[in-house]
């Protein structure tokens, strides 16, 4: 769901994936900005924390005031 808003959102220029800092190797390799048409899906498929997937989307913004 917050993929698709920032996805649809004229200001947001690309997409971050932020990781914990305890992440898996799976979430590990993706951590980093992305065009908004390529980010990887979330859940990270093979994620081996034990607590599961933790990573977020951060909007990267090309103004932050109207």
């Amino acid at each position: 769901m917050a993929l698709k808003r920032f996805q649809d959102n004229p200001r947001v220029v690309m997409v971050r994936i932020s990781v914990a800092g305890d992440a898996c190797p799976a979430c590990q390799r993706i951590q980093g900005t992305y065009p908004k048409d390529a980010v990887p899906r979330l859940p990270v498929e093979g994620c081996s924390h034990s607590h599961g997937c933790r990573c977020s989307y951060d909007p990267v913004l090309s103004e932050i005031f109207p």
